[in-house]
């Protein structure tokens, strides 16, 4: 079973064609409060820096990092786009669909203001808070530059953050036998994301109570 989860993986990061256009949409999607999208990605890139470890490739990796990125900065801009002609109205008509709070966008506008990059950073790490952090943006009428650079050292980051977890998972594979690098990167990639999820949880109820 492991050695096909890993086959799998191997193909949808490969750089494909049909691929690339699925997970496109799915960033797209998980920029406009998608939930599963997250941890699909998050593990994608643990399996291709584990990979690259392991390969020595970079460029091969480069097609997957550049369509995740382009999908993700699609699909802020048009939550932000939507939010900023629309206002309060997107919140009215389908924020009860998608957990977008008038509680969270006014969590997220506090934080806004001198310190809008930082804060659209820090929210968009965040669960819960970064289909949040577009609207309120936009409601906000945060300039559309300073909204685009936070949202694209959110990414940058993300992405890295990731491809380091996976890279040193690959590392610490190194010790094991070939035979079970399959088996080991399933269960790193389930405990990074599992950490992962508790460490932004935490942080989302510091915010919360800090209120």
């Amino acid at each position: 079973m492991w050695n096909s989860i890993w086959q799998i993986l191997g193909m949808v990061t490969a750089g494909g064609a049909l691929w690339l256009v699925i997970l496109f949409v799915l960033a797209v999607l998980m920029e406009i409060g998608l939930p599963i999208t997250s941890p699909v990605f998050e593990g994608l890139l643990i399996f291709t820096g584990f990979q690259i470890v392991h390969t020595g490739y970079i460029a091969a990796a480069l097609p997957f990092l550049a369509v995740a990125m382009v999908g993700r900065l699609c699909g802020s801009m048009a939550s932000y786009r939507l939010s900023s002609s629309l206002g309060n109205k997107v919140i009215n008509r389908i924020g009860k669909h998608i957990r977008v709070t008038q509680e969270r966008i006014d969590l997220v506008k506090e934080r806004l203001g001198t310190l809008a990059i930082p804060s659209i950073i820090v929210a968009r790490f965040t669960p819960g808070l970064g289909l949040v952090s577009n609207i309120a943006s936009g409601i906000s009428r945060i300039r559309y530059k300073t909204f685009l650079t936070a949202v694209l050292i959110h990414i940058l980051a993300w992405e890295a953050l990731f491809l380091a977890l996976g890279a040193l998972g690959g590392k610490v594979s190194k010790s094991f036998n070939p035979q079970l690098y399959p088996t080991v990167l399933v269960v790193w990639i389930v405990v990074m994301v599992i950490v992962g999820t508790v460490v932004s949880y935490f942080a989302f109820r510091r915010i919360r109570t800090s209120k």
